[in-house]
C-alpha cells in the first residue's frame, strides 16, 4: 500500500495569525492543499484573548476598522456567520464626528482567527527553526522533531521572525532587497490585565485613549460584552513605557500602569498580570503589500507589508494569496 505524506502540501504557511489565515483560506478554496503553522499554542498572533480569574480579557488588538472595500465582503460573511459584531462607531478621540465601526470578537479577538482555522488545516506548537530549498521544494523543520514539505512557502510572522528563519537556508535569497528588509523596525508592546472587585469608571463605549502618562489604552472587558460576570480591565502602555519597562518585573511596571489608571478603578484589583508584545506596531511598513521571490516560491507577507492595523495584515494575507494564484 502506498504512503501518503501528509505533511506534503502545495503550500506550507509560518504563522497563524489573521495574515496567514486569511491567505490559507483564499488559497484553500481555489483548491490548494495549504498547512500552517504556528509556534503559539493557538491561533490568531495578536487577535488575543485570555482566561484569567473568571474573565475573558482581550490582551492584544482591541478592535479591528475596515477601510478599504476588499476587506468588507469578509466582514459582511463574518457578521453573518456570527463571529463578530460591531463593539462601537463613535468615540471622543475621533476626527470624524460620525464616527467608523469598530468590530470585535462575538466572544473576544480570537472569535475570528478560530472560525477562520476550523476549516484549514492548522498545526499549533510547531516552532519551525530551519528551512531547506532542494530539489525545487521548501523543507521546513520545527524544534518539535516534525518536517513539513511544500512547494510553495508563505511566512506571514513578524518580519524580523521571517527574516531570522530565512538566514537558516543559507541562500542570497533577497540580494540587494535584504538590508531594507532587516531597516523595518517594530514597537514594542507591555498589557497589564486587571481583576476588579467592582465596575470601572470607564465611560463608554467602554474604553478610552489618554493622551499623557505611561498608557496609551484602556479598556473595560465587562463593558465590551466579552466578560460579562468579572470586570477586567486591559490596560496597554505607550510603546516608550514598553521599551524603558520590557525587563522589569510585573511588581513593578503593572503597579506603575495601574497607578495611572487609578481614576478609573473605584474599588479593589484582586488580581493582575503583565504580558509582553515584542512585535506589535511596524513603525516603518515595506511599501508593498508583500515580498515576494518567485524564483524560490517565497513570499513574506504579514502587518510589516501590509500595514500596523489588522486590516493592513488581513488585507497582506490576501494580496500575497492572490500572487501565488497568479503565478501557478
Amino acid at each position: 500500500m502506498q504512503m501518503v505524506n501528509r505533511d506534503a502540501v502545495d503550500v506550507l504557511i509560518i504563522g497563524a495569525g489573521i495574515s496567514g489565515l486569511l491567505c490559507a483560506t483564499e488559497l484553500q478554496a481555489q483548491g490548494a492543499r495549504v498547512l500552517v503553522v504556528d509556534k503559539g499554542r493557538g491561533v490568531g498572533g495578536r487577535l488575543s484573548t485570555r482566561l484569567m480569574s473568571g474573565a475573558r480579557i482581550d490582551h492584544g488588538a482591541q478592535f479591528f476598522t475596515v477601510r478599504d472595500p476588499r476587506l468588507q465582503p469578509y466582514v459582511e460573511r463574518w457578521l453573518a456567520a456570527g463571529v463578530i459584531r460591531e463593539w462601537f462607531r463613535q468615540a471622543p478621540w475621533d476626527n470624524n464626528p460620525a464616527g467608523y465601526p469598530r468590530y470585535c470578537g462575538v466572544s473576544g479577538m480570537n472569535a475570528l482567527p478560530k472560525y477562520l482555522a476550523a476549516t484549514l488545516d492548522v498545526r499549533s506548537g510547531e516552532k519551525i527553526d530551519s528551512l531547506v530549498r532542494t530539489n525545487d521544494r521548501w523543507i521546513a523543520r520545527s524544534q518539535q522533531g516534525r518536517s513539513f514539505t511544500a512547494e510553495q512557502l508563505i511566512l506571514t510572522t513578524p518580519l524580523p521572525q521571517a527574516l531570522l528563519l530565512m538566514a537558516t537556508t543559507g541562500l542570497n535569497w533577497a540580494g540587494q532587497q535584504l538590508p531594507h528588509l532587516q531597516h523595518c523596525r517594530y514597537a514594542k508592546g507591555l498589557a497589564t490585565l486587571a481583576i476588579l472587585d467592582a465596575p470601572s469608571r470607564i465611560p463608554d463605549p467602554g474604553a478610552i485613549k489618554p493622551s499623557t502618562g505611561p498608557l496609551a489604552w484602556i479598556a473595560d472587558n465587562q463593558m465590551k460584552g466579552i466578560s460579562p460576570e468579572v470586570t477586567a480591565l486591559t490596560l496597554h502602555a505607550t510603546p516608550e513605557f514598553a521599551a524603558a519597562h520590557w525587563h522589569s518585573s510585573d511588581a513593578v511596571r503593572g503597579q506603575l500602569m495601574l497607578a495611572a489608571a487609578q481614576e478609573f478603578i473605584p474599588g479593589a484589583v484582586v488580581d493582575f498580570c503583565c504580558h509582553r508584545w515584542g512585535f506589535t506596531l511596524p513603525l516603518n511598513p515595506w511599501p508593498q503589500p508583500y515580498f515576494a521571490v518567485e524564483a524560490l516560491n517565497v513570499v513574506l507577507a504579514g502587518d510589516a507589508f501590509g500595514g500596523p492595523r489588522v486590516e493592513g495584515a488581513a488585507l497582506s494575507g490576501l494580496a500575497a494569496a492572490t500572487a501565488l494564484l497568479e503565478r501557478v
